[in-house]
């Protein structure tokens, strides 16, 4: 194996921005730009054209360079019609777009998700087509191709190919989760032709090159490799260094997740996560949402008057020696373990005594029980790793409260807000036959026994507390 001497070049086509990262060929992230993208016509429409303006302006702030090969990640379940010279025929609809919540109903005892491999849900793309077909006849009709992911419209200007990955394909409700290929059945089910969605290849495959036009824009050389990549959910979990089975990826933004790898046999059965396909092996990503993760931190930093760097020190203080009080991180409902938009956070167990550092602290904490909670869910802790990313796990305080309750070592990456262009990245070496970048992963906790005995009483109290919440119905 060698390692790339030039950069590789990453685009993480996100929900608000574009990312262009350069990173070295042992992990290192030598400069980034990000763009955001001018507002659509709605919150959950973007122009996919903003998208490769994007790309376009974010390369043209970084240095002049070469490049061994581009990469790409975006967000995943949206629907982009284009034409057949690959023009966006009007906005995209973004993952977020409810649209297609009329239709479910009308499909899902129509739907296996043992083939589907997961249970309808109005976000998928296969609804946003339906919604399409009826609402904007003109774009369904005149549409070349339907792509669900951010990055395969950014992949056609690069190189002109149509494709996309399994890890984005797996949420359109279109792609057999065994066979990693669009199924005959759900095509023949929602009555989309084949030859108008992309080509379906593995995450880690050089893809095209780049194209004489599309280098001209980027002042790169044209020829490079470009790689297809994956959904940013895939990304992220590569990203985190989660790649074997019972690897476990947490993920702190203002929401949250837990991401499990799992073996298609232990994933065989219908299960209450979303599941996507490993971009690196096998195995399934077994993924449980957490509505209220950063976002609870934020609110009750803000609550008791604090902000990131006092937040901080008031945790660290209270850490020494905790006290009781706790805090149920519902703010927004929740989506995982069990689905309840109506339930709502709540203090409990307060006393005179707790001040700013305790609750803050309590909130902190109680993301960790929510974390808890759907890690034994999914089957309890095996032997793989627990690794951290997202802007959480920046925290001085926060990995080491997730240590202690899970009882588990945690991880994390260099630069665990960088995950998903990270995993973009170790997806290209994969692809280029390079040597990993498994060395920018580091232990930042380890759990403290002498913890143990409150918090299982702190257990006991969340698990009470939540039950009683879900009672009040908001």
């Amino acid at each position: 194996m060698t390692s790339p001497t030039d950069p590789i070049l990453v685009f993480d086509i996100g929900s608000s921005g574009l990312k262009a990262a350069l990173f070295a060929a042992d992990g290192t992230m030598l400069d980034s730009d990000e763009v955001a993208y001018p507002p659509g016509s709605h919150p959950h429409r973007q122009s996919p054209e903003g998208w490769w303006e994007a790309a376009v302006e974010a390369v043209g702030h970084l240095p002049p360079l070469r490049v061994s090969a581009i990469v790409l990640s975006g967000t995943m379940e949206n629907l982009i019609a284009v034409d057949g010279e690959g023009n966006a025929l009007g906005e995209a609809l973004l993952y977020s777009d409810p649209c297609g919540a009329a239709y479910v109903e009308a499909y899902r005892d129509r739907i296996d998700p043992r083939i589907a491999g997961n249970a309808p849900e109005p976000l998928m793309t296969a609804f946003k087509l339906a919604w399409l077909r009826e609402h904007e006849p003109e774009h369904y009709a005149a549409a070349e191709r339907f792509l669900p992911g951010s990055k395969d419209f950014v992949a056609y200007r690069l190189t002109g190919k149509y494709v996309t990955d399994p890890t984005c394909a797996a949420t359109t409700g279109l792609m057999d989760l065994a066979t990693r290929d669009w199924s005959n059945d759900l095509l023949t089910l929602f009555e989309i032709e084949r030859a108008r969605l992309p080509v379906i290849l593995p995450a880690a495959t050089v893809i095209g090159t780049l194209s004489e036009e599309a280098a001209e824009l980027l002042h790169l050389d044209p020829g490079i490799s470009v790689i297809n990549g994956c959904g940013d959910g895939g990304a992220t979990t590569v990203g985190s260094g989660a790649d074997r089975a019972d690897d476990i990826s947490l993920y702190l933004g203002t929401t949250g997740w837990v991401a499990r790898i799992v073996p298609p046999a232990q994933s065989a059965a219908p299960r209450p996560f979303y599941r996507l396909p490993h971009p690196f092996t096998d195995d399934i990503i077994e993924i449980a949402p957490i509505l209220s993760a950063g976002a609870a931190a934020d609110w009750a930093r803000t609550a008791v008057g604090s902000d990131i760097p006092k937040g901080e020190a008031l945790a660290e203080a209270a850490d020494r020696q905790p006290g009781n009080a706790l805090f149920l991180p519902y703010l927004h409902g929740e989506r995982s373990p069990f689905i309840d938009l109506d339930v709502r956070a709540a203090f409990l167990n307060v006393s005179g005594t707790d001040g700013p550092g305790e609750l803050y602290y309590a909130a902190l904490e109680g993301v960790a029980f929510a974390i808890s909670a759907n890690i034994a869910a999914m089957g309890e802790l095996g032997s793989g790793s627990v690794s951290l990313v997202g802007g959480g796990a920046l925290s001085a305080v926060w990995p080491q409260i997730i240590a202690d309750v899970l009882r588990a070592p945690i991880t994390r990456p260099a630069s665990p807000v960088n995950a998903t262009s990270f995993g973009a990245f170790r997806i290209a070496l994969r692809a280029l036959g390079h040597d990993d970048a498994e060395t920018s992963f580091s232990v930042v906790a380890t759990p403290r026994p002498d913890r143990y005995e409150r918090l299982d009483r702190q257990r006991q109290l969340f698990d009470a507390g939540t039950a009683f919440a879900r009672t009040l119905g908001g």
